[in-house]
């Protein structure tokens, strides 16, 4: 969350509470009739916080954050805290503020300044966001969400509505990226003994299959709750999905897709842009089989089902995607990978590198006698210069 910005008021709390009095009676044009029912109420600052709900949040975007400052000062003063009156204060300016800016704003600051109603707060800026469209000033918060939950008072149950609560937003706002990165957190973080983590493990399958900018499969595919999901049978056709993602060529996810195409149409892959990831993963795969070889462009063309002549553009979009690294030959018509990324870093990805360590441990052994000798001849060759050098004194 963003820093809260810090405000100080002065005064008795009888005086803040007479001072807030007046000016929520000055927007019903009854400053000093209002003033002298709190004063005369058994409990003044219930009666405050009570008569702000509707007319606080309407305020000029000028005053309002320092309207609720002095709000928040009188409700710590309460027997419940910020947290007995946050939950109502959060609802209150999500459904009534006028000013998305001013509204958000307000709502971080108690958010920062609450503890046990922070998911409460929280699910609140969602719906003002929504509701003004501002959802993109709440995606930074996306990758801080694993931290929110840990640090969040509240049930299993509630945790998870709030989280979904969030990925639905993000969906209805044509964040599709934001929103997978969202099911990823839920699946990590509320475990597959919630209900709908099936249904959610289905939708994160099928965005990565359609999302042409997620490309990292491993980040889904590792997930404890979809292995266990996948193994139970849960998964059904999305499952047989996710397995064919992991380890299809693409000559094989052709057959695949032909055979599954009603199955696939019913679970909204897109069919094109399925292809073109089983391009950019079949490519990265091939790189990391040949990491530090030439791989000619006709073997990548091949593999993929396109012409050599725009076998160019397909690994630089698979560069661009984050999956590979590595240079281009024009001149030999060539692919020479330096990193790439498995679809899956299991097992034989793990014998694979300890291989590699290997090699590069032996290549070093190898090259010691090579610099022992080169610095030997080097201390010769300084000793040869010691002697031949002459000092001549002037008298």
């Amino acid at each position: 969350m963003g820093a809260m910005e810090l405000f100080f008021v002065d005064g008795e709390i009888s005086t803040q509470v007479e001072e807030l009095a007046q000016f929520i009676g000055q927007q019903n044009q009854s400053a000093a009739s209002f003033a002298a029912e709190v004063a005369q109420s058994s409990d003044p600052v219930q009666a405050v916080l009570t008569a702000s709900q509707g007319v606080l949040p309407k305020v000029s975007e000028d005053k309002v954050e320092a309207a609720y400052n002095q709000l928040f000062a009188i409700a710590r003063t309460g027997e419940s805290g910020i947290d007995g009156v946050a939950a109502a204060v959060a609802k209150d300016i999500s459904a009534n503020a006028e000013s998305g800016v001013a509204g958000l704003r307000v709502l971080n600051n108690l958010y920062n300044l609450a503890t046990a109603a922070q998911l409460t707060v929280f699910s609140e800026m969602v719906v003002l966001a929504v509701r003004v469209n501002m959802l993109p000033t709440l995606v930074p918060l996306v990758s801080q969400l694993p931290k929110l939950l840990a640090g969040w008072t509240g049930s299993a149950q509630q945790k998870a509505d709030v989280v979904l609560e969030l990925r639905n937003a993000l969906d209805g706002a044509q964040l599709g990226n934001e929103a997978y990165a969202t099911e990823l957190v839920f699946l990590e973080a509320i475990g597959a003994s919630d209900a709908r983590a099936a249904k959610v493990a289905t939708s994160a399958i099928v965005r990565f299959a359609n999302l042409s900018a997620v490309c990292d499969l491993d980040a889904l595919a590792s997930l404890d709750n979809v292995q266990e999901l996948s193994q139970n049978g849960q998964l059904g056709s999305a499952g047989e999905l996710l397995n064919a993602l992991l380890e299809c060529d693409f000559e094989q996810w052709q057959k695949y897709a032909a055979a599954n195409a009603d199955a696939l149409k019913e679970l909204g892959v897109d069919a094109d842009k399925a292809t073109d990831k089983i391009r950019l993963l079949t490519v990265a795969s091939i790189a990391a089989e040949h990491l530090g070889q030439d791989v000619p462009f006709s073997k990548v063309s091949q593999a993929i089902g396109v012409e050599e002549d725009d076998i160019e553009m397909w690994i630089i979009d698979v560069v661009r995607s984050g999956l590979m690294q590595g240079k281009m030959n024009q001149v030999t018509r060539s692919l020479v990978p330096t990193r790439s990324t498995y679809r899956r870093f299991g097992a034989d990805q793990w014998s694979l590198l300890a291989e590699r360590l290997d090699q590069w441990k032996a290549s070093l052994e190898a090259l010691q006698p090579v610099i022992g000798n080169a610095k030997l001849v080097a201390q010769q060759q300084a000793m040869q210069m010691a002697g031949q050098a002459q000092v001549t004194i002037k008298e």
